[in-house]
């Protein structure tokens, strides 16, 4: 049997009762020792450190964050990829791959230790395999890399970069591609499935191991798979949709997870009032920094 990957009688505990509608996309910024995550569908941008939370709210969804190398972060908004500057919440819109789609919005979003982001789109209404999968490079080169999706989500990349994983939320199913040095994928093949019974894969990260965690929205639960997609344990939560998750903290062993209250009635919301906080569990896991668009090796 594999060693735990938990720290010693931790579990999930809130470290904000943040009563997002949907949290997402997690990013901890070494340099400041903080936690940056969205709520897409509050359209707002929170940053969690030692001294407190601070918010800014915007006009549309606000989907992904990530630093950028020349300074501020490089975001995904509803239909655009911008730049985002902080403290004073200015955004210039750059990118805007999908105009023929206005029912389309962004969701989730890697970069690449490269300095390429990787960014999902997904029919805001959920019918439809509208959404796809791009590569956009810091000169602005937006590639369409796979297609087909109703709900895109969870790219992230193994420690070594040469696995992306790709999670087709509605179908259950997480893909992975092979990646070669110059950032083209290939191999598409279905890497794992979520049982019906346990929710449906949403973001995920990967640690130094190459470890796979995945959340499970609807699932009540982290399930944590190896390299070769073989499951090693699960984290229970209390509460039911699990966005998304990524390592920081002084050690990068602490793994914060963000959760939503979308889809749950009042009854549902009734019996777990921690829907939408921003979650933490101590591990003996170890992540990775997170990479900076534009950056390079």
């Amino acid at each position: 049997m594999m060693p735990t990957l938990i720290a010693p009688k931790a579990t999930p505990h809130v470290v904000y009762p943040a009563h997002n509608i949907l949290g997402e996309g997690p990013l901890w910024d070494e340099a400041e020792q903080a936690l940056y995550w969205v709520d897409i569908k509050g359209h707002r941008l929170q940053r969690f450190d030692a001294a407190g939370v601070h918010h800014w709210q915007f006009d549309e969804e606000i989907t992904s964050v990530h630093r950028h190398a020349e300074g501020g972060f490089i975001v995904t908004l509803r239909h655009a990829i911008a730049r985002l500057y902080l403290p004073e919440g200015k955004l210039e819109k750059w990118l805007t791959p999908e105009p023929e789609l206005p029912g389309n919005r962004f969701n989730d979003a890697v970069v690449d230790t490269s300095g390429n982001l990787w960014c999902g789109t997904m029919d805001d209404a959920e019918g439809h395999t509208s959404g796809s999968l791009y590569r956009v490079r810091p000169d602005g080169d937006c590639q369409r890399q796979d297609s087909g999706y109703v709900v895109t989500n969870g790219p992230v990349l193994s420690p070594q970069g040469d696995w992306l994983y790709h999670t087709d939320t509605l179908e259950r199913l997480i893909y992975r591609f092979a990646v070669d040095e110059h950032g083209n994928l290939s191999n598409r093949e279905p890497f794992i499935r979520i049982h019906q019974d346990q929710g449906c894969p949403d973001g995920m990260t990967t640690d130094r191991d190459g470890n796979l965690w995945v959340c499970q929205f609807g699932g009540w639960r982290i399930s944590i798979f190896d390299s070769q997609g073989q499951l090693r344990e699960e984290i229970p939560m209390p509460v039911a949709n699990i966005t998304s998750c990524t390592f920081g903290g002084p050690e990068l062993s602490t793994l914060y997870i963000t959760t939503a209250r979308k889809g749950l009635d009042d009854d549902a919301l009734a019996g777990q009032p921690d829907a939408g906080a921003l979650f933490a569990i101590d591990t003996q896991a170890k992540g990775l920094p997170a990479p900076t668009f534009a950056s390079q090796k």
